[in-house]
Order: C-alpha cells, then sequence, then structure tokens
C-alpha cells in the first residue's frame, strides 16, 4: 500500500504500534477502534474525533465512539448539511481548513476550538458506506494537511473490518433482544392457549353434565308419554318434541366427540399400536339394533387380526361413525360391507412401512362427484341427503377427517357397485409389535 508524501521518520513506529493494537486477539472490536483512534489522533495531533455509523433503516448516523464521551450513543438525522451527513451521502473525504467559511454546511456546535477538520468515509467491500470518521481540533489551532488526510483514509482502510465487525455485533444483539421479546410473547400467549384449552375442556364438562343429562331426561319421558298412550291429538306434539329433543343430542354428542379431538391434538397427541379387528367387531354390535330395525344386513370382511397405530377412543368414534352413516343413507332390507386390505408403504413420509386401507360400503344412493371432496368438511350435507329427509348434523365426516389426519392417514369416498358409496380409510400398522397397546 503506498504511503502519502511528507510523513515524519517515525511512521515506521507508528505503524507497528497501529497494527499491534488491531491484530491483538485479547481486545474486543470496540476496544481496537478507541486505541487505535487515540493513536491515529496523537499522529494527526487532533483533540477531538469520532466515528458514526450508518442506519439506513432509520437514515441517521449514530455516534459508536469519540473522544468526548459525553456524544457517544447521539443520533444525527442524514443530512448533506452537515459534514457527516455530506461524506455519508456523497461517499467523499473533506477537508476543511474553515468550516465557517464553507457555505456548503450549517453552523456547527461551540464546543469545537478551531475551524479546520477532516471527515471520511468507511465503505465495506462492495462499496456502501457504513459509516465516517471525524478528526477536528488541530493542536496549535492551525489547519489539517493533505498529508493528514492521507493518512486518516488509510487508517479508514485498516479499520474498516473493525467497523464491519462492531455493526455485524450490533445487529446480532437487536436480533437477541428481538428473538428475547419474541419468546416472551410466545410464552404469553403460551399460556393464553393452555387457559383457553383448559377452559374449553370445562366446556366440555359443562356440556356433559350440564346439557346432556337433563336432555335424556326429557327424551326418557318422551319416550314414557308415549308409552302411557296419549290422545290422537298429542301424539304427534310428543312425536315432535322426541325428535327434536334427539337431534339435539346427536349434536351435542358430535359436538363433545369435536372437543376431544381438539383437546387431544393440542396436548401433542402420539399414535399408539390399537388392535383393530375387536374394535371393529365392538362397534358392529353396537349397531346391530339399529340396522336390524331398518332389515340391513352388515357383511363383516375385516379378517386381518392386526394393530394399528391410533387412539382406542379414537378409532372407535372412526368406525362407529362410518358405518352408523352407511345404515343412515341404506334403504330398508340394504346391504352393508365392511372390508380390508394391507399393503407395503411407498412413501417414505409415512410413519410406517405398512398401510391398511379400511372400508365401509353402502347400497345407498351414492354421492355425486361435486361433493366427493366437500362432504368431508364442516356442515356441509349433500342435496340427495337433505331431499331424503334424513336427518343429520353434517359434523360426522368432518370428526372423521380430523382424527384419520391425526393418525397421519387419509380418507376419501367413491362409488360401490352396482351403486352406492364406499368410505375408504388409510391406517398404517406399527413396524414393531413390542409397544404397548393404547387404551
Amino acid at each position: 500500500m503506498p504511503l502519502p508524501n511528507g510523513i515524519e521518520p517515525d511512521l515506521g513506529l507508528f505503524l507497528r504500534r497501529m497494527m499491534g493494537i488491531l491484530a491483538c486477539r485479547s481486545k474486543s472490536p470496540a476496544e481496537k477502534l478507541r486505541l487505535g483512534g487515540v493513536l491515529i489522533q496523537e499522529r494527526l495531533g487532533s483533540s477531538q474525533a469520532s466515528v458514526m455509523l450508518f442506519d439506513e433503516d432509520r437514515q441517521e448516523l449514530k455516534v459508536v465512539a469519540a473522544t468526548r464521551q459525553e456524544i457517544v450513543g447521539l443520533c444525527q438525522p442524514l443530512s448533506p448539511r452537515c459534514v457527516s451527513g455530506y461524506v455519508c451521502t456523497f461517499k467523499e473525504p473533506l477537508l476543511i481548513t474553515d468550516i465557517a467559511a464553507d457555505g456548503r454546511f450549517c453552523c456547527r456546535s461551540a464546543a469545537y476550538r478551531t475551524a479546520s477538520l477532516m471527515s471520511v468515509p468507511l465503505l465495506s467491500e462492495q462499496g456502501s458506506v457504513i459509516g465516517v470518521i471525524n478528526v477536528s481540533d488541530k493542536e496549535g489551532g492551525g489547519a489539517f494537511s493533505q498529508a493528514d488526510l492521507g493518512l486518516l483514509l488509510e487508517y479508514a482502510g485498516w479499520v474498516t473490518p473493525l467497523i464491519d465487525n462492531i455493526v455485524v455485533l450490533d445487529r446480532l444483539e437487536k436480533e437477541k433482544e428481538r428473538y428475547r421479546d419474541l419468546a416472551q410473547e410466545l410464552e404469553i400467549k403460551q399460556k393464553e392457549l393452555i387457559m383457553a384449552s383448559t377452559e374449553r375442556a370445562e366446556l366440555v364438562q359443562m356440556v356433559v353434565h350440564d346439557f346432556k343429562s337433563p336432555l335424556s331426561a326429557v327424551i326418557s319421558n318422551m319416550d314414557l308419554l308415549t308409552y302411557l298412550g296419549p290422545s290422537e291429538s298429542q301424539r304427534p306434539i310428543i312425536e315432535t318434541a322426541f325428535k327434536g329433543a334427539s337431534k339435539l343430542l346427536e349434536m351435542i354428542d358430535e359436538f363433545l366427540h369435536v372437543a376431544r379431538v381438539d383437546e387431544l391434538h393440542e396436548r401433542g397427541f402420539s399414535p399408539m399400536p390399537v388392535s383393530f379387528l375387536p374394535l371393529v367387531e365392538s362397534q358392529l354390535a353396537e349397531i346391530a339394533p339399529l340396522a336390524r330395525d331398518k332389515g340391513i344386513v352388515i357383511e363383516n370382511g375385516c379378517a386381518l387380526d392386526v394393530r394399528v397405530l391410533g387412539d382406542r377412543m379414537l378409532l372407535g368414534h372412526l368406525v362407529q361413525n362410518l358405518v352408523s352413516n352407511a345404515v343412515k343413507y341404506t334403504p330398508e332390507n340394504g346391504l352393508i360391507r365392511l372390508g380390508m386390505d394391507s399393503w407395503e408403504s411407498r412413501r417414505t413420509e409415512d410413519p410406517s412401512r405398512t398401510v391398511l386401507k379400511f372400508w365401509v360400503e353402502d347400497n345407498g344412493e351414492g354421492i355425486e362427484d361435486r361433493y366427493k371432496e366437500t362432504v368431508f368438511e364442516k356442515f356441509v350435507r349433500t342435496e340427495r341427503s337433505m331431499e331424503s329427509g334424513i336427518k343429520g348434523t353434517g359434523i360426522g365426516l368432518f370428526v372423521c377427517r380430523k382424527i384419520v389426519s391425526m393418525f397421519q392417514g387419509r380418507i376419501w369416498v367413491e362409488d360401490a357397485t352396482p351403486k352406492g358409496s364406499r368410505f375408504c380409510v388409510i391406517l398404517f400398522i406399527p413396524d414393531s409389535l413390542d409397544g404397548n397397546e393404547h387404551g
């Protein structure tokens, strides 16, 4: 690197001292900057110096090091009417012999004793300005020279990596503060979610005890009135009340299932091995009376005695929902078939290497193609189901999809042959059967 003309013979000593400061591993970048600043001030015969960094977001310059400690931390809006702002804006070094005679700049503070000053930009490797170095108050009251400016420019080149480090450290500190604030905010949100989850669990219990029990009593008394033999005029009233209460009880049950699924999901549910065939047989035994009332035959083609990844209660509700849905939409003296199959998974993201497909097929009117995707959404019912007069909430299949998604599976509906619908579910058989069954 060429040296400026007119440098005194003791330049070698100055350079060794400066390089010793900049190369010292035990000192922080800020300490190196401070010591190097003192040394350059001695060399230039200056009693005032400062380093200012440019904040692009705020469009201002901030003092990060200075001879006068009271100005460290002060900020100045970026303006070419000020010396530092001019240098930062135009990326040009300034040597001013008399600031009072330079019409480019506004009047400065009376704290400076002499009229001469220098200011040079600090440039990154990409050529962008990261700050400025200011030197003023030449000892003896004279003016700074071109040699002084050359030496200050050399020094700016030496300390730019230090300044870069300080900028990076400052950004890291700001990021740390931002992450600390974010962590505190997330902690508050987590506490709010826990409180909300607790309140919802309490609400579910309230529904169970305060709504369901009295409603069951109403239904029982309606049934008793029917048994006691009401008059012809009373019978339609009792039947209407009985159907309305039964409908409300069904809606409460569906709400409870949705709440239980959400509660398990929020608690961080992990699927466990569950024996599937006994669970299917248990649900069929419960639904058998409803099927017999309509003369419906249920053929259970499930023969694989396997365990699947899931939860006993949720899997039971999944099977119960699909079979009771089939009973509801199968005409009298109809047929419902259940079946299962398994194969090796071909997807690396699946939770196990073996897939189980379970299906429930009815011979009802079927589902129109335009409803095959939306039928699993909340409160969706097809035109055929509404025209048939069959009562429903539009919640059951929505709950089924939520349950299956918790097990990383899939559910869909397709046409059965010669008519009807086949609801298919993908579940997963665990790779190891050593784990305990989840109850």
